[in-house]
């Protein structure tokens, strides 16, 4: 990504009966969708985390505020390293914004 692009991302909870508080770095995203309903622009709001629980959707826009990697990922640890099998860098719920 360049700055000042945005990228829409959609979180979708599976049926595992977890909530995964899900996190972006580089600055907060807007929320445009609940469960595949659009919000109005009065009921958009901005966040950094949104908590995703089993069967839940939300899709927001993250705009690139400044060069760097950003994360995307879930907040509990071990969601992110594949139950702490990844000793040695980051796995299971997380990606990587590059933005040049």
């Amino acid at each position: 990504m360049k700055v000042g692009q945005s990228i829409n991302l959609r979180f979708i909870g599976t049926n595992n009966n977890f909530v995964h508080p899900m996190h972006v770095h580089g600055g907060p995203f807007e929320v445009v969708a609940v469960d595949g309903v659009n919000l109005k622009e009065s009921a958009r709001y901005l966040a950094d985390t949104v908590n995703v629980g089993p069967g839940q959707r939300y899709d927001v826009v993250w705009t690139a505020r400044k060069a760097g990697k950003w994360l995307v990922h879930c907040h509990i640890p071990h969601h992110t390293t594949n139950n702490n099998v990844e000793q040695h860098g980051g796995g299971g719920l997380m990606l990587v914004l590059n933005v040049q």
